[in-house]
């Protein structure tokens, strides 16, 4: 039979008082304080993210609450307002769980089965990075509840939900895949703002005749009568005729942050919207982050697109 080696006294009593830190740390690290400061920081990071995705304004009205939702959008296919997002547990998100909140993000369904249309861009949102979707929710469960009944939506196409749209988006819809870890730095960085978070090509992108983003044209423009509400998009391909190519990248960058266009006009109408935000925009990005998104704009190819007032 073997014999179990002794230490030494005072290198067994070395050794106690070292697992004994190791225990009392651990116990601080769980602690409802320390708990605390890391929800605080997840919060703020989800505050970011959602400043990031333009302060999710189409589920905010112009000077109503704040992710109450409401807001109309119209289309070929009928008329939506957008949800009540906050915790709210018999009009909002307050029953769903957080899985179920990045499933609705990302996939587009609800906890019940129901497919959202996708004028909530989750074809675009599916690109985010699972940790900034958690921090997205984690901000999200932080704001005050609102009692805000959801507006019925209306379709006046038949067989719209049961059938076209289905089809529509396996044969039609680009869907953006998500990286591992978010990119933290550089022109990757500025892409995955652009393309996933910022959701930028939902209004930038000219569609087909589909009514799908026309990504051979990626961040090329809207006329006026085929943007969002009507109006029309800028060109931010690096176009030097038609587009931002005569932009320095502090040029652009200085843009997201204040709305001050280089000639000496400022930023108006959705696109003042995304640069404000709604309790965080475009304007609380770093500098450098928005240094990033100009870099990644600044590579993508230049399509000569002439857009009209």
């Amino acid at each position: 039979m073997g014999s179990r080696a002794r230490l030494p006294r005072s290198q067994s009593l070395s050794a106690r008082r070292g697992a004994l830190a190791v225990l009392v740390l651990g116990l601080v690290l769980a602690s409802p304080a320390a708990a605390g400061a890391q929800s605080a920081d997840l919060v703020a990071q989800g505050k970011y993210i959602f400043g990031a995705a333009a302060g999710c304004g189409c589920h905010t009205e112009p000077k109503k609450t704040l992710n109450a939702g409401g807001r109309r959008y119209d289309g070929p296919f009928g008329t939506v307002y957008s949800s009540n997002i906050t915790p709210d547990p018999a009009t909002g998100i307050g029953k769903w769980t957080d899985q179920q909140v990045i499933t609705a993000i990302r996939s587009g369904r609800r906890p019940n089965g129901e497919r959202l249309l996708p004028v909530h861009p989750y074809t675009v949102f599916n690109g985010m990075a699972e940790e900034h979707l958690r921090a997205l929710v984690a901000y999200l469960r932080s704001l005050p509840p609102v009692s805000r009944p959801n507006t019925p939506k209306k379709i006046t196409v038949p067989l719209f939900e049961s059938v076209f749209l289905p089809a529509w988006l396996a044969a039609f819809a680009p869907r953006e895949t998500p990286p591992a870890t978010a990119p933290t730095s550089g022109r990757a960085r500025g892409e995955y703002l652009v393309r996933a978070v910022g959701h930028c090509g939902e209004c930038h992108t000219p569609r087909g005749m589909t009514q799908a983003t026309d990504n051979s044209r990626f961040l090329a423009g809207n006329q006026k009568g085929k943007g969002p509400e009507g109006k029309a998009v800028p060109n931010i391909t690096p176009d030097k005729g038609t587009g931002i190519g005569d932009w320095t990248e502090e040029q652009i960058a200085e843009y997201l942050g204040t709305g001050n266009r280089p000639d000496g006009d400022v930023a108006g109408g959705l696109m003042g919207e995304v640069i404000q935000g709604t309790s965080a925009g475009l304007k609380d990005l770093t500098a450098a982050d928005r240094l990033a998104i100009a870099r990644y704009l600044k590579s993508i190819p230049a399509i000569k697109n002439e857009i009209g007032d």
